[in-house]
């Protein structure tokens, strides 16, 4: 507790010294505390007043190592431009503490469409009646990025999706088809990130490109059989049955286009992200040697699978851990020369 409260006084001391020009002295005031004493808090006050004397006293070298100090212990410090020393705010435009890789957790859910790219069916194609629609699953995953500038990131991530989307169609004279299918996949998806900055809050924007990979593909198929009896009775014979098994239907590899918009929320050094993203596939998703060979689909349900794409829409949420290394920005290295030296 003694040597708290003579740091205490220590502090006191180098900024009475600061305010009457006594600077010459600071240096020595401080060092005793800064190795064994000061707490943090105190820690970026002390850099901070020996910052502002090396520089008054002609020491930039020291200011700058000074500086660089402070910017270890709070990579989020921030210059004010209108209150702060004008020496300082100069200072500060030679240093970056825009973290060099972020890695980060995300989470949320998905809604996923197919679109028909060539019509198949067991009936006149040209009078199909078929429709789809979205159906909703999840996504789990995370990633990291490499921040190119302090603006501009290149992006990977790992995700798993849990994709599910709707089919009905009438057949002949009104048989109806329904159909649910589940999708589990990996995707890697690729992206170049622009973000802006706006006091805690940091909007982005961003594009790129998805490989995916799926792992299963399932689905949930009922016909309900509209039989019409010679008095012209009316009744419908439900045909349904355990989940029939896709994998062998699908493309096990496709790619997307992507795009999507967000923002992350500054709390202590690391963030919270709310992310909305788009995708869309860029390939017939069904394997056009296998189409026929599921029978059960054939001729119990009346079902042919058309050539289609999916969409698909994922809203998710997360956490940021950035890896914060405060350096000196070199002014004449290019920026791949930067992104080597990181």
């Amino acid at each position: 507790m003694a040597q708290k409260v003579d740091c205490t006084n220590t502090l006191e001391q180098a900024r009475t010294n600061f305010e009457r020009g006594h600077l010459y002295s600071i240096p020595a005031i401080l060092k005793p505390c800064l190795d064994n004493g000061f707490n943090k808090v105190q820690k970026i006050e002390s850099y901070l007043i020996l910052t502002r004397t090396y520089l008054l006293i002609d020491d930039p070298i020291s200011a700058e190592d000074s500086y660089l100090k402070l910017l270890r212990l709070d990579p989020e410090y921030t210059v004010d431009p209108e209150n702060d020393p004008v020496d300082i705010v100069y200072l500060n435009e030679k240093f970056t503490t825009t973290p060099i890789f972020i890695l980060y957790a995300r989470g949320g859910l998905n809604f996923t469409n197919a679109s028909s790219i060539v019509n198949f069916g067991v009936d006149n194609t040209e009078q199909s009646q078929e429709e789809y629609s979205m159906g909703a699953g999840f996504n789990l995953g995370g990633g990291a990025e490499l921040n190119l500038s302090n603006h501009l990131s290149l992006g990977l991530e790992l995700n798993y999706s849990n994709r599910r989307y709707n089919y009905k169609n009438t057949l002949f004279n009104g048989d109806a088809q329904d159909m649910l299918e589940i999708q589990s996949m990996l995707n890697v998806p690729i992206f170049l990130k622009y973000r802006m900055k706006f006091n805690d809050w940091h909007p982005y924007v961003y594009a790129g490109y998805s490989f995916n990979y799926l792992i299963g593909a399932r689905a949930e198929l009922e016909l309900k059989d509209l039989v019409i009896s010679g008095e012209g009775d009316r009744s419908e014979i439900s045909v349904t049955g355990p989940e029939e098994n896709l994998i062998d239907l699908r493309n096990r590899v496709n790619h997307n286009i992507l795009g999507g918009i967000g923002v992350r929320y500054r709390i202590g050094y690391n963030y919270l992200f709310l992310d909305a993203r788009y995708s869309w596939g860029m390939n017939n998703i069904v394997d056009e040697n296998n189409q026929y060979s599921n029978q059960s689909l054939l001729y119990k349900y009346g079902m042919v699978d058309d050539y289609k794409r999916l969409t698909n829409i994922e809203v998710t949420a997360g956490y940021i851990w950035p890896l914060y290394k405060p350096r000196k920005i070199d002014e004449k290295k290019g920026l791949f020369r930067r992104l080597f030296d990181k």
